[in-house]
């Protein structure tokens, strides 16, 4: 189990916008590791006038794997839908699916294996997401680039 540090270091936060960011800031990043599938203890988080910040304890090394089955077709359904049903689940051809009786009649199921990907890497990715999505009240761009903030962020600092 692994401990994670983010800190978010920016200009002065207006006073009436740091609880709520700090709230935005837990709620954002919490909803994000359970969708994908990250168990975590509770989170605290901290606020200055510079800073914003969040820790969380109880991390897995690793996102845990995913075995996902999909009901497809009708075993002799059209060509159509079974085309549609192969691209929708990831799968190369009928070889890689099974058929199954529902009592309803047979159907086609493709079975998906998706190994789990390493914590740091699911991080990277919520990290980004976060920082461009974040909901200020009032947000600015600064320099060429088309990141919003509440006011021109310096550095971000997270530690796994």
């Amino acid at each position: 189990m692994a401990d994670f540090l983010l800190e978010l270091r920016s200009e002065d936060i207006p006073a009436r916008m740091q609880a709520r960011a700090a709230e935005d800031l837990a709620r954002l990043v919490t909803d994000r590791l359970t969708a994908a599938g990250l168990a975590f203890s509770a989170p605290e988080t901290f606020v200055t006038p510079r800073r914003l910040a969040l820790a969380l304890g109880g991390l897995p090394s690793r996102q845990p794997d995913v075995r996902d089955e999909r009901k497809g077709p009708r075993v002799g359904a059209p060509q159509a839908a079974i085309d549609g049903f192969l691209r929708s689940a990831g799968v190369a051809s009928l070889d890689a699916c099974t058929q199954r009786d529902t009592g309803k009649g047979v159907f086609w199921f493709a079975v998906i294996d998706r190994p789990g990907r390493p914590t740091a890497n699911v991080l990277a990715e919520i990290i980004a997401a976060v920082v461009a999505e974040f909901p200020w009240p009032k947000a600015m761009r600064w320099g060429a680039g088309t990141l919003r903030w509440v006011r021109p962020l310096q550095g971000i600092v997270a530690l796994l």
